[in-house]
């Protein structure tokens, strides 16, 4: 639910590039309106899934004595 949420909220905060886009009837820049909030979307949800991961595999590993 709350990957769902940071979609439409990423659609919602372009949405005045998407009028741009459709006013100057452009392909590319209504393609790139549409389609860069989801590739940002999913570079982000990346970088967070690999911190988790990487954070978690860190805390799980056992420290050696020194």
């Amino acid at each position: 639910m709350n990957d769902t949420k940071n979609i439409l909220l990423a659609w919602i905060s372009s949405a005045s590039s998407v009028f741009a886009a459709i006013e100057s009837r452009t392909l590319i820049t209504i393609i790139s309106a549409v389609v860069l909030p989801i590739v940002f979307f999913m570079i982000g949800k990346a970088i967070d899934v690999m911190l988790q991961v990487h954070f978690q595999n860190r805390n799980n590993t056992p420290k050696r004595d020194q």
